[in-house]
């Protein structure tokens, strides 16, 4: 039987009008009630006709802001693309998002730019952002509000948000030490960890995923080094560069974020093939370098299906098609290698 309005009305004990309220975004309806409408709309499988909503939505857009550590980081772009496909799927229903791009992870900088999406008037936010107190306060305060927030990405630890879409980073990190492990089993491992930020959680969970594999497995390492680069490709090779002349025995270089191109420039010009570097994603220049074999693989995580899905999901609870808290969205961990390119 086809679940319509009137029939979600009746068994939710409520008004056509209530409901129309609740699933289009219109007008104040108490919490429990709206959730009431919502949950019974996802067991019947109501479906809004597309027409009806686009009209509906012509009325009331909805806008949703996105904020993109990007600037100076060539893996966004494919994040990007999922953004702009969503949005090509969802114009019709009114759907406009706004991207706020910034540079590196520093904590007033993430900050204001989430400001900046709320004084755009965005209803619902999907962010990729730091595990920073003054961050988890304010998500906090705004999933209270009601609004609906997405992770995008990389999550944040012991925060209430909607959902989190990306990857499963310690898994990515395991996948590291589980390769790493196989291919240089004859000796100790001596491990420079060239990491985006500490303030990321899912480049510290891939470096905790790649300890922990290594030690399940019994090979000898030891992380000689952790630098934060900050998503630099210049800074991520002066600091290979130091490192490695500082400490000669690093045999394995392990890059967490971006900063891949620094790091193989430096490597390139201290003539030392014999290291094993390992990297995450596959932006144009880490395929080179895998080509070269100064890389020898690279774990990735489909940015483009992240982009999208985070935008979809925040559409989605603005709609009432999804509640305000919901299971994650996980993307695939894909091995990369020369041969697979």
């Amino acid at each position: 039987m086809k679940v319509t309005v009137k029939s979600l009305a009746q068994a939710a004990g409520v008004s056509r009008g209530t409901v129309d309220r609740v699933l289009h975004n219109r007008g104040a309806v108490k919490p429990e009630v709206a959730q009431r409408i919502r949950t019974l709309a996802k067991e019947f499988g109501y479906v809004p006709n597309r027409a009806g909503r686009a009209l509906a939505a012509s009325k009331t857009p909805f806008k949703i802001g996105v904020l993109l550590p990007g600037i100076g980081n060539l893996f966004f772009d494919d994040v990007k693309a999922g953004i702009l496909k969503a949005v090509a799927d969802y114009s019709d229903l009114g759907l406009e998002v706004v991207v706020r791009e910034v540079q590196g992870y520093e904590v007033n900088t993430h900050a204001n730019a989430i400001e900046y999406l709320l004084n755009k008037n965005c209803q619902a936010l999907c962010l990729s952002t730091v595990d920073d107190p003054q961050i988890r306060e304010r998500i906090n305060a705004l999933t209270q509000s009601g609004m609906p927030v997405v992770l995008l990405n990389t999550d944040i630890s012991a925060v209430n948000r909607m959902c989190y879409v990306g990857s499963d980073y310690k898994t990515a990190g395991a996948t590291c030490g589980g390769l790493l492990s196989m291919c240089r089993h004859q000796e100790p491992l001596k491990i420079l960890v060239v990491t985006g930020s500490k303030l990321m959680l899912g480049h510290n969970l891939r470096i905790e995923g790649l300890k922990q594999e290594l030690t399940r497995q019994g090979s000898a390492f030891e992380i000689v080094a952790v630098v934060e680069s900050n998503d630099s490709d210049i800074r991520a090779q002066e600091l290979t560069l130091q490192q490695i002349k500082v400490h000669p025995d690093i045999n394995c270089v392990y890059v967490t974020g971006a900063g891949v191109q620094g790091v193989g420039a430096a490597l390139i010009a201290l003539e030392r093939p014999e290291i094993f570097a390992i990297s995450f994603d596959e932006v144009y220049t880490t395929r080179e370098l895998l080509q070269e074999g100064i890389i020898k693989f690279t774990v990735c995580q489909q940015p483009e299906r992240q982009g999208y899905h985070a935008v979809k999901r925040a559409y989605q609870a603005l709609t009432g098609q999804l509640p305000l808290k919901t299971e994650d969205f996980i993307t695939d961990t894909i091995i990369k290698i020369k041969a697979n390119l």
